[in-house]
């Protein structure tokens, strides 16, 4: 039998023998009808999610062999699903306008999606379309957990935190700067972490272009994570309306607190910084996030890159000793080897065993793939490409011969995705 989770021949109707998935409840009243078949070609598995306005399945595409994520628009309370467990239709006939905007809204945010599909770090949709009396959309399957599910009671070690920050924020800056859209949802269930270690920032439901009226911004907000210009349809919103979201993900990402409601502050009621909760963090870390708190727009930090520069700048200077600095090389996601290197001396990275930092017996690695050096003044590794394969930043091909600024949370991925070099740490 096949089973809704890896879609094998290896289900006896209660677990999978392939993926251990493990069937403990039947599906949900609302959920479609567990494998049918969309557009003659989504075979639909379990469902892994569901919020006010969708459902989520994985789900299998016949075409490319591969698993994928169908989302359904299913308003909760303003939909129900039919007798057959496949259509779905308004509960009351004087909501149908309601709905049927509702559908419009869906497919808009599919095309929106669409756009990035060349940003690494924002899921990617791959179709949409009309079915059942509702909409859906596909995306890449996501093998991964949201953040907030790896944050631990009294929060993460600061090295991985600002890892995580540091990649969802450069993908922000991006969609700012590239697309032109603000995500005005930014928060820990919005953000996934792969087993890859890529991040990805999912659910652009409230994603809107900044360069339209103001007057078209609807009121969207997850207390503790939302600004205050998310409390009024009036108030201007900008990139600096996403930065409050990342710096108080990040908050509660070092301390497993969420920040009080904005209104609450407005007030007067004061959140802890960091540098109390964590002292570890320190005080230059701590008045980064500080200033994009800021409860006033015009006083918090203006931009996500002028953020990650910043708190970059920091983490990359922590990460070093007195003239040294630490690269490792991880094979198939686990560490091989960890070397110390003189900072301002640029070293080989390479399969061949002349190299100062070896990828032992890996094929696909160039004898000599790439140079690498830590510049002391800028606080930034100095990476070139010199390999057959290529060489990769957060899973964009370098142009040989050239040389890049990476910090030290970077991808940085040689040949393939099976060999990745980590930089100080």
């Amino acid at each position: 039998m096949l089973c809704p989770n890896c879609f094998l021949q290896s289900f006896n109707g209660v677990k999978c023998a392939a993926c251990g998935y493990e069937m403990k409840d039947g599906p949900s009243i609302e959920d479609l009808k567990l494998y049918y078949r969309l557009q003659k070609r989504y075979i639909v598995g379990r469902a892994i999610g569901a919020g006010g306005f969708a459902i989520t399945y994985v789900a299998y595409d016949t075409v490319t062999d591969r698993k994928v994520c169908i989302k359904e628009y299913f308003p909760m309370g303003l939909a129900v699903r039919s007798a057959n467990g496949i259509s779905v239709q308004t509960t009351r006939q004087n909501r149908v306008e309601e709905f049927e905007n509702g559908i419009s809204h869906f497919i808009e945010e599919a095309h929106i999606i669409s756009q990035m599909n060349n940003i690494a770090g924002v899921v990617s949709v791959t179709d949409c379309f009309e079915e059942n009396g509702t909409a859906y959309y596909v995306m890449e399957y996501l093998d991964g957990v949201p953040l907030r599910q790896l944050v631990p009671e009294h929060g993460m070690e600061l090295r991985a935190a600002s890892g995580i920050i540091l990649q969802a924020g450069r993908t922000l800056n991006l969609v700012h700067r590239e697309k032109g859209y603000l995500h005005r949802d930014v928060s820990p269930e919005n953000i996934m972490v792969l087993l890859s270690g890529r991040v990805v920032i999912i659910d652009f439901g409230s994603a809107r272009n900044f360069f339209m009226s103001n007057s078209n911004y609807t009121i969207t907000l997850k207390h503790g994570f939302a600004p205050i210009e998310q409390y009024s349809s009036a108030d201007i919103q900008g990139p600096f309306t996403d930065v409050y979201g990342l710096a108080s993900t990040y908050y509660y990402v070092l301390t497993g607190k969420v920040l009080p409601r904005a209104t609450d502050r407005l007030t007067g009621v004061a959140y802890e910084p960091l540098s109390v909760l964590r002292p570890d963090v320190g005080e230059e870390i701590s008045e980064i996030v500080d200033k994009a708190l800021m409860l006033q727009p015009s006083e918090r930090t203006q931009t996500v890159g002028e953020f990650v520069s910043a708190l970059e700048s920091v983490v990359s200077r922590r990460s070093c000793e007195e003239g040294f600095v630490y690269v490792s090389v991880s094979i198939d996601g686990a560490v091989q080897e960890r070397y110390k290197i003189e900072e301002d001396k640029e070293i080989l990275v390479g399969r061949s065993p002349k190299c100062d930092v070896v990828f032992p017996g890996c094929e696909n690695v160039s004898k000599v793939h790439c140079k690498l050096m830590f510049d002391r003044e800028k606080k930034q590794f100095c990476l070139e490409d010199c390999s057959t394969n290529g060489t990769y930043i957060n899973y964009v091909k370098m142009d040989k011969d050239t040389k890049y600024y990476v910090g030290s949370q970077d991808l940085i991925i040689l040949a393939n995705t099976r060999y990745r070099l980590i930089l100080g740490e």
